[in-house]
């Protein structure tokens, strides 16, 4: 992960108005604006985001932003380009910052953070960040937050923002594609389904229950093949009877060791 601050001369020559947080892994960008921004002086691209109280921009509009400040990959003499700035590839961060993300759309320009001088803001705007999610029930999903916050969300109230969910809703097997965005901005449906942390927390439910909770479930009720080998004193060969003859029911049966409830194991067998 990189970060850069986002600066505006005529807005204030000492403070930024942003952060831009940069994905390597997923090659995604993230900006975070300063909630003093309004329409009138916020980067045009996000106006409408901030008119609207909003000051998390997805991905897919940030990377709007920096694909104006970058040299597009049709320029005629990108090879050349390239070469001069020492890249054996295209790279959007890479120019971006070579260019400090100036553009002639606007004044903005980017200087990097290091990881002790992320701003205080941004660390308490990203708590309610997604670490994990998981399918639940009848097109209900489960979000666990940073801030030891776990909700409910039913995805069919968040159609009206994400229409593609419909397909996701209609299909078992993509609605188990779910994986949480880099940086716990939002989840992801079949990599190409996004649906942001906003929506998700607008239309969730908090559970009675804290987050770390399911740490410690995860932690000591679900066991591998191994595991329950060693807890009924018996053989690979012998769980494996124990499966077919419906006495153990592994909870996910795809990977190279099954996977089971450890009360499953003590108390069936």
């Amino acid at each position: 992960m990189r970060v850069f601050a986002i600066h505006e001369d005529e807005i204030d020559k000492n403070n930024p108005i942003g952060m831009l947080i940069y994905y390597e892994r997923s090659n995604h960008f993230i900006i975070e604006l300063c909630d003093f921004l309004d329409e009138w002086n916020a980067p045009l691209l996000f106006a409408s985001f901030v008119k609207k109280g909003l000051f998390t921009i997805p991905h897919q509009y940030a990377k709007l932003w920096v694909q104006e400040r970058v040299i597009p990959t049709g320029r005629q003499n990108i090879g050349m380009i390239l070469k001069n700035a020492k890249l054996t590839k295209y790279d959007e961060c890479k120019l971006l910052w070579l260019s400090r993300g100036k553009s002639s759309q606007d004044s903005c320009y980017l200087k990097e953070v290091k990881e002790n001088e992320i701003p205080e803001w941004l660390k308490e705007r990203q708590e309610n960040n997604i670490y994990e999610s998981f399918p639940y029930v009848d097109g209900r999903i489960i979000c666990l937050l940073r801030n030891d916050t776990a909700i409910e969300v039913d995805l069919t109230k968040c159609m009206d923002e994400v229409p593609k969910l419909y397909s996701v809703l209609k299909n078992e097997r993509l609605l188990s594609t779910l994986t949480v965005d880099q940086g716990g901005y939002g989840i992801t449906f079949n990599d190409n389904i996004f649906i942001e942390k906003r929506i998700l927390i607008d239309n969730g439910v908090i559970l009675p229950i804290y987050a770390k909770v399911f740490d410690a479930f995860a932690k000591h009720s679900i066991i591998n093949t191994t595991e329950a080998c060693e807890i009924l004193e018996c053989s690979r060969q012998n769980l494996n009877y124990f499966v077919k003859q419906n006495l153990l029911h592994p909870i996910k049966d795809s990977w190279k060791e099954n996977v089971f409830l450890k009360g499953d194991v003590t108390g069936n067998v």
